[in-house]
């Protein structure tokens, strides 16, 4: 003991300027060292005793005016070493002197009543914190749960710029009336700012609200882990301010957070008669219907057993039944390219494809895709790969990557506006297209005279029965039952099954797209919970879509060795000799037939 008095009694002594600390009864002068601690007797917990002297040399926060023993017992810290410190009551009341040297008596009582009336009463507190494993000691005040030293927030401006209008202040309240002008200037403007920023919110929530000892124990729900899984809750982990969080919701604007309460209370603002309007405020959805307020934002899907469980459901089923056999599909033909297998004719057939594509007439009858079909193509490919890159973020928001490409755009309200106008770009490529195959279908009814139906079922992309039992011969190729591989036509079975998938799913896609992005109206006319499902349709269609675009339709116009670094199908219409003569052997076939039967037309009219 005395060893550590000589070591203290030196240091004051050797840093004379250090001794000055901000507070008058320089307790700064040990507790401003990062190291000063304590290793308590259970030898494994560590006890701290660091103050950051910048709080009170920069007035950093509402505390930074009071002396250390306005909280601590005089009796007890007066000495070195101090005494056994009692607890700290943060109710008691403290006695400041202003810098008029006017007495002021403030005291945060008034908090302790609000908490009795309080959804988080103290007898909750005691509760939560001895299920918490008792974080806090017996001579810790249960505000600590929630609170920590309370700061001024301050914007990221430099401090140069902060104290500009301090400046402007100091103009009458500096010597004409002696006012610490820089403090008060801070408390208020503080206190209009919210007093944590929306992650910090949710992390406090969670202490206790993702607990599974508190859970069981007050028979409540994970309700941070289901705000995470909702837009609020993705937005809030993407750094966005403006978005809810749990204070938003579950404290009236401009209410006390001390008196929040359940929403069994009529007063409350989650309370079934009241929630519309908590969603409806200005800060919020003020132009929504009062309907909003039935969309879900706590919800559970493994626990939900109504509509959005079963809609989950399916689009699992969907992704096994769709994506799965098209994988198994892809696996099998990069089997047969390792085992270096090919149809008898395949290089037969190459070679006829190599000599009708060096025919002007030839590459006429093997263009597989028109200038339209082309543009429409890159329309829907710039589209759904911007919205892929702006969407996906949102949805792995938990992901490290996803603040990252938010942070390209420069904010998430960036991101989300550029989502939107893809979408709006996506839809403008469909109405082009369906204009297109209007056209298209209106032209082939008038020239070949059938019906509606028959004339559907003979367009190309349309799947018929021979495209099955293409399928089957295809599949019992790759299975190596059978040694012939189908001959395909323009378009092969897969590619017509990719582009049923696209058409439905830009339906869909836009169809819930425009009901999240107009929910103020989707909300008028609709129930809320049309938003809910509307988004989890929206979420799982674009998983699905990625699934088959992103890895499917690479694999075979990027990364498929008769194509490979890229398919030329889509730039010059023209698609490579090696891929014809693996995948459109019909078609070449057809086109030689074309060619030798104008020929003798030719000799007949010569």
């Amino acid at each position: 003991m005395i060893r550590k008095l000589v070591v203290l009694t030196f240091g004051l002594v050797l840093f004379p300027i250090i001794a000055k600390a901000a507070d008058p009864e320089g307790c700064l002068n040990c507790h401003r060292y990062r190291g000063l601690a304590r290793m308590e007797k259970d030898q494994k917990t560590v006890r701290l005793f660091y103050v950051d002297s910048n709080y009170y040399d920069r007035a950093l926060g509402p505390h930074a005016r009071l002396r250390c023993t306005d909280c601590h017992n005089r009796k007890e810290v007066n000495i070195i070493p101090h005494h056994k410190v009692g607890p700290v009551d943060c109710t008691r009341t403290c006695h400041l002197e202003s810098p008029e040297k006017m007495e002021i008596q403030f005291s945060h009582a008034r908090i302790a009543n609000m908490l009795k009336s309080s959804v988080h009463d103290r007898g909750v507190l005691a509760t939560a914190n001895g299920l918490l494993g008792k974080p806090l000691r017996p001579d810790q005040s249960d505000c600590l749960l929630c609170h920590d030293e309370p700061t001024f927030r301050r914007t990221d401006q430099t401090w140069a710029k902060q104290e500009a209008p301090i400046g402007r202040c100091n103009v009458c309240h500096d010597q004409q009336l002696p006012v610490k002008t820089p403090y008060y200037y801070w408390h208020v403007h503080a206190r209009s700012l919210p007093a944590r920023s929306n992650t910090d919110i949710v992390r406090i929530c969670a202490v206790c609200h993702s607990n599974p000892k508190i859970e069981e124990h007050f028979k409540i729900p994970n309700t941070v882990a289901s705000y995470l899984a909702s837009f609020h809750g993705k937005a809030t982990m993407l750094g966005s301010k403006e978005t809810a969080t749990c204070l938003n919701c579950h404290v009236s604007e401009i209410q006390n957070v001390h008196m929040m309460q359940s929403y069994k209370e009529d007063n409350a603002p989650t309370n079934s008669s009241r929630l519309a309007d908590t969603c409806r405020n200005p800060n919020c959805h003020a132009t929504a219907g009062y309907r909003v307020s039935s969309a879900a934002v706590h919800m559970d899907l493994a626990t939900n057993w109504g509509i959005e469980f079963l809609i989950a459901c399916l689009f699992i089923l969907m992704i096994l039944s769709t994506f799965g056999p098209s994988l198994a599909l892809t696996a099998l033909e990069l089997l047969q390219i390792i085992a270096h297998r090919h149809d008898p004719e395949h290089f037969q057939n190459v070679r006829l494809a190599e000599k009708l594509l060096v025919q002007p007439e030839g590459r006429k009858f093997l263009k597989r895709f028109t200038p339209h079909q082309r543009i429409q193509h890159w329309v829907l490919f710039i589209s759904f790969t911007t919205l892929v890159i702006t969407g996906f973020p949102i949805k792995f928001a938990d992901e490290s990557w996803s603040r990252w490409v938010i942070g390209l755009f420069g904010s998430l309200s960036v991101t989300r506006k550029v989502h939107h106008w893809a979408g709006v770009l996506l839809l403008a490529g469909f109405a082009y297209h369906l204009a297109y195959l209007t056209l298209y279908f209106w032209k082939k009814k008038q020239a070949e005279g059938k019906g509606l139906v028959r004339t559907i079922l003979a367009l190309p992309l349309v799947m018929n029965f021979q495209d099955w039992k293409h399928m089957v011969h295809l599949v019992g190729y790759l299975l190596f039952l059978t040694p012939t591989r189908p001959k395909g036509g323009r378009f092969s079975p897969e590619e017509k099954f990719e582009y049923f998938g696209v058409f439905w799913g830009v339906l869909i896609l836009g169809a819930t797209g425009i009901l999240l992005w107009g929910h103020a109206w989707t909300s008028r006319f609709l129930p809320g919970r049309i938003l809910t499902i509307a988004l989890l349709i929206h979420s799982f269609e674009a998983f699905l879509a990625l699934l088959h675009v992103g890895v499917l339709h690479m694999v075979g116009v990027i990364f498929s060795p008769s194509v490979f670094p890229l398919s030329p199908a889509m730039v010059t219409g023209n698609t490579p000799s090696e891929e014809m003569a693996e995948t459109h052997a019909a078609m070449l076939e057809e086109a030689e037939k074309k060619i030798q039967t104008g020929k003798m037309e030719e000799k007949k009219h010569g």
